[in-house]
């Protein structure tokens, strides 16, 4: 067999996507901004909040594309989970390129029907950055 079906993250997929992480940002009174891309890291949809600092806009695209290229949440965790020391996480950064692998957290696959179509992510809100990209990548297929 030479090809394969794939799923896709559609428009529609990805405003939903998108419209929960405003929700829980909002609920959580957290300016931020959030990407979705697709499954090979380009972005679908964005959205900032009028006060989030504006440094989160490519903070927030590159965590998505990192999780979306590695297929494994951004972070210096490993998928074997270990936390990776900063030596270590920095040199995979360099390897891989610029924007293509992020240690910061708040980046997450998206899956559909057990396949990565996507990722989202959110920045600007610290530690909480997590909590809303991970309710938001809760909601595709729901």
């Amino acid at each position: 067999m030479d090809t394969v079906p794939s799923r896709k993250l559609t428009r529609e997929g990805a405003m939903k996507v998108l419209n929960a992480a405003v929700d829980k940002a909002q609920a959580l009174n957290s300016a931020v901004s959030i990407a979705v891309v697709d499954d090979g890291g380009h972005l679908i949809a964005f959205t900032r909040s009028e006060k989030a600092e504006l440094y989160s806009i490519a903070i927030a695209q590159a965590k998505a594309k990192s999780a979306a290229l590695t297929r494994f949440p951004s972070g210096k965790k490993s998928p074997s989970g270990n936390e990776r020391d900063d030596h270590h996480a920095l040199a995979i950064t360099l390897a891989a390129g610029p924007g293509s692998f992020v240690t910061i957290p708040g980046g997450f696959p998206l899956y559909s029907e057990g396949e990565i179509v996507g990722a989202v992510a959110v920045s600007g809100a610290g530690s909480k950055d997590i909590e809303i990209a991970q309710t938001a990548a809760a909601i595709l297929g729901k």
